[in-house]
């Protein structure tokens, strides 16, 4: 075999360390030692964030939401926010008033 200049054999270069996947969730960069794999769903993108599956919303960075159990096949780079569902105080409708005495 003869080597290139890239540091490779002729027959294809090597895989370099700093050409490892990586993802950016909410401007921060994770990798696979952190849990990124080529294929994800969005309560595994959501976790590298601490934001529980169950109160997450995840969108790419193009805005496309990405569901729950949806999976996902990542890219190099890809970027993703993940934000929490809001959820306000109150009482719902169906709700029995309260009665005072």
């Amino acid at each position: 075999m003869v080597d290139n200049a890239e540091g490779g054999h002729a027959d294809g270069p090597k895989e370099e360390p700093h050409n490892s996947l990586h993802i950016f969730v909410n401007r921060r960069k994770f990798e696979k030692g952190d849990g990124v794999k080529e294929v994800m769903t969005g309560a595994e993108i959501a976790a590298l964030v601490d934001v529980p599956a169950d109160n997450a919303v995840i969108r790419r960075e193009d805005k496309s939401e990405i569901g729950i159990a949806q999976e996902v096949k990542i890219k190099n780079g890809d970027q993703f926010l993940v934000t929490r569902k809001v959820v306000e105080g109150g009482s719902s409708p169906d709700a029995e008033p309260d009665h005072v005495a």
